[in-house]
């Protein structure tokens, strides 16, 4: 049946229908459902909705692991931290304990060194120092002039057989038969002092003998030119010339009597 504009009933509502999805499509979009022509038929879908809802889960995900990512890298490079910390505190730890050791160790060396020396010290006194040939010297005869001549000597009485003793720390260069001296030792000291031993009755060490102070030598006699039993002792300073022994005594501290 044809209408007054001409136009089939039929044909009249099916464009009705399309203006309608047209007008309801836009208004459909406005809420976030897509629309699909196809034709003349219009589907719709929520899918826009469910793309920006996973969008979202995705970004937070992202977000976290990000996150996640940035606390592990601070915990490791804290931890990094800590370890160089603490290696540093066990080196400088070790480091003070060595110089501690090194510090015990040199004062312990410079503690041995300054006994030692002293030991040395103390020794080489007790090596240098000076004695009398005799145990309780009795003086009898003075150095100088004598009958026309130089009494070279002291002269200490003393029964035969008396020991003597070295002087100081040398060796025995002459020893045995002196002529008018008799019995004769020679000592030649670390100083270069020489000492002579005469009219001796027994001689009891060989040249080359290392002595000591006290080092027994002998005994006391009345060999060669001698007027009684006694020591006629000498001092030659260097091996040279013979000086007072009493001048030489006292100046080295060794008292007679």
């Amino acid at each position: 049946m044809a209408n007054p504009d001409g136009q089939s009933r039929p044909a009249r509502n099916t464009s009705h229908h399309l203006v309608r999805r047209v007008l309801v499509g836009p208004a459909l979009l406005g809420l976030g459902i897509a629309t699909t022509f196809s034709g003349s038929a219009i589907a719709y879908t929520a899918g826009g909705t469910q793309a920006l809802a996973v969008g979202a889960i995705n970004a937070a995900a992202t977000d976290t692991a990000a996150a996640q990512a940035a606390a592990a890298r601070a915990e490791s490079a804290e931890l990094a931290s800590r370890q160089v910390a603490s290696r540093s505190a066990v080196s400088l730890a070790q480091g003070q304990k060595e110089e501690r050791a090194r510090a015990e160790a040199a004062a312990r060396k410079a503690a041995a060194e300054r006994k030692a020396k002293a030991l040395k010290a103390k020794r080489l006194a007790a090596a240098h120092r000076w004695v009398m040939p005799i145990k309780h010297p009795n003086l009898t005869s003075r150095f100088g002039p004598r009958w026309g001549r130089l009494h070279a000597g002291l002269d200490f009485g003393a029964p035969v057989g008396t020991s003597l003793f070295a002087m100081s720390s040398g060796v025995v260069t002459k020893a045995g038969n002196g002529g008018g001296y008799g019995n004769k030792i020679e000592i030649t000291y670390w100083d270069g002092t020489v000492s002579y031993f005469a009219h001796m009755s027994e001689i009891d060490v060989k040249v080359g003998q290392q002595v000591r102070p006290g080092t027994y030598v002998g005994k006391s006699g009345n060999t060669g030119q001698s007027t009684g039993p006694h020591l006629h002792l000498e001092m030659h300073p260097k091996g040279g010339d013979p000086v007072d022994p009493m001048a030489w005594l006292q100046k080295h501290g060794v008292k007679i009597g």
